[in-house]
């Protein structure tokens, strides 16, 4: 009877050892095929998430590129109304893409344009409070519009409310790096009567006290 070798190695389920050489063989031939079985199923696994990971980055790529595509088509549509001078529409579109994409920088500097030069064309035509309007949506858009801070600055001049007027018009000459225009000059004389007593500050309709008071 051939001799018998006694192995102490912890034997997988799959396989079953009987203790003979040619039985270690057999044991040991098992467990490499169940091994390589393994192997297989990790390497398909892998395989299978590199693919998943690759259709991941390919819808991710057609994705971006589709919303530049339309970013593009936006600024078309906003710019060919800014430049035939239809204003109410390039507004109307700005906000629409600006809707779909609200940090965009570009679309901001585009919103302030348009915002600034409508506001414009309202204080022209004396319509204040949308001139105000107008010219608040430009500077939250673009901080750095001296233009519009100028506006603000005119017009809260022009409604006697002196600390705004400092505040925009200062605001507009530090942007521009030029000396404070004049209406800020005399906002700083008139700010200077109220606070002694010469004058009462400006209220705005709703907040005057009633004739009487």
């Amino acid at each position: 009877m051939p001799a018998r070798l006694l192995i102490a190695v912890p034997r997988p389920l799959e396989c079953a050892w009987a203790g003979t050489w040619f039985d270690a063989v057999q044991t040991i031939t098992c467990w490499l095929v169940v091994g390589m079985k393994k192997l297989g199923i990790l390497l398909a696994a892998g395989l299978m998430a590199f693919t998943f990971a690759a259709c991941v980055a390919q819808v991710n790529q057609n994705a971006a590129q589709e919303a530049h595509q339309l970013l593009g088509v936006r600024l078309a549509v906003v710019e060919e109304a800014l430049g035939a001078g239809r204003l109410d529409e390039a507004a109307a579109d700005i906000q629409t893409a600006l809707a779909h994409d609200p940090d965009n920088l570009q679309l901001k500097q585009l919103a302030a344009e348009i915002f600034t030069r409508r506001g414009a064309q309202y204080y022209q035509s004396g319509t204040m409070i949308a001139a105000a309007d107008d010219f608040q949506r430009a500077v939250a858009y673009q901080p750095h519009s001296a233009m519009a801070w100028d506006y603000l600055g005119m017009i809260a001049s022009q409604q006697h409310d002196w600390q705004k007027a400092i505040d925009y018009g200062g605001k507009a000459a530090g942007l521009e790096g030029k000396p404070d225009p004049a209406y800020v000059a005399l906002a700083r004389k008139e700010l200077l009567k109220v606070q002694s007593g010469g004058i009462r500050p400006y209220l705005p309709p709703g907040k005057r006290p009633k004739v009487g008071d």
